[in-house]
């Protein structure tokens, strides 16, 4: 999927780490035989790619609570054809 979006380029960003954090960084890259700042640079797009999940899937819920919502309050009062759900209306709006 697409965005219309179009964001600035960063071209670098300061994170403040601790000497420990620092070490570890190290400690890690040098396991994966990377650079600190290349597998640095992964972590952050990787914690960024799992925001940007979490971010979109409470949207998405939210869309769908909203949905359900509109659903009961449209059908207040009335009454469905014996054995149809609300399950089967939604099922069916989505095909």
């Amino acid at each position: 999927m697409t965005s219309g979006i179009v964001l600035p380029t960063l071209k670098s960003i300061n994170i403040n780490l601790t000497v420990e954090q620092e070490a570890q960084l190290s400690h890690i890259a040098a396991l994966a035989g990377k650079g600190a700042d290349e597998l640095a640079r992964e972590v952050f797009l990787r914690g960024l790619n799992a925001e940007a999940t979490l971010i979109a899937e409470k949207v998405r819920n939210s869309n769908g609570k909203d949905a359900v919502a509109r659903i009961l309050e449209l059908r207040q009062g009335n009454m469905l054809p014996e054995g149809v759900t609300l399950q089967d209306l939604i099922r069916e709006g989505r095909a």
